[in-house]
């Protein structure tokens, strides 16, 4: 049986990553896994007070994303294909800001890092990963558009170092620097633009997939 597609969506809050993964899954024929943000416990309490809620939070979502990681591995292996709204690489980013911006201590990062090497080991790749590349000032546009009650501490500084962290990762991923990363195909999509049309992709993705 052939493996089934699996298509990580990644980028920085206010991307535009829930949209094209619904857009894609449809358009496609894949079923969209979407981030828990309704289910998570911590969201708001972080954002109240990051320094004491930044580090169970990330513990929670990388666990959150390996578990639905897995799934998607189990469901490909048969033969069934999945849009993944963010990934584990994707969430290890935010963690290792909030390490440098002080809401978490270095033997904080210690134990997050040794717990994300762990389950790095077997973490299946996506087919191909999708970066929505924003400027920081656009996406402040549309987090303010949404409203998101959780999202009111984000602002453009956080944003921009955001998106320094995630165009590392990409370099990272590209160069091979990651043993789960190697043979990944990357696409960079410039994305500031509201409802652009996605069609182009889609047929690309089904010929270089043979969907």
């Amino acid at each position: 049986m052939q493996s089934g597609l699996i298509i990580w969506v990644e980028g920085i809050i206010g991307a535009g990553k829930t949209t094209l993964a619904k857009l894609l899954a449809k358009s496609m024929g894949l079923q969209p896994m979407f981030e828990p943000v309704d289910s998570n416990p911590y969201l708001s309490k972080f954002y109240e007070d990051p320094k004491r809620w930044a580090f169970p939070m990330q513990m929670h979502l990388m666990h959150e994303r390996y578990s639905m990681q897995k799934e998607v591995a189990y469901a490909a292996s048969r033969g069934h294909g999945a849009v993944l709204d963010r990934g584990m690489p994707g969430d290890r980013v935010f963690c290792k800001l909030h390490m440098l911006a002080g809401n978490i201590h270095e033997l904080e990062w210690q134990t997050y890092q040794r717990a994300y090497e762990v389950m790095a080991c077997s973490l299946v790749p996506p087919s191909i990963l999708i970066f929505l590349d924003v400027e920081p000032g656009v996406a402040l546009e549309r987090v303010r558009e949404r409203a998101r009650g959780a999202e009111v501490g984000v602002d453009l500084k956080y944003l921009t170092d955001l998106r320094k962290g995630y165009l590392d990762l990409m370099a990272e991923i590209e160069s091979g620097e990651h043993v789960w990363s190697r043979g990944m195909e990357v696409k960079r999509l410039p994305w500031n633009m509201d409802h652009q049309p996605i069609a182009p992709l889609t047929l690309s993705l089904k010929k270089r997939y043979r969907m």
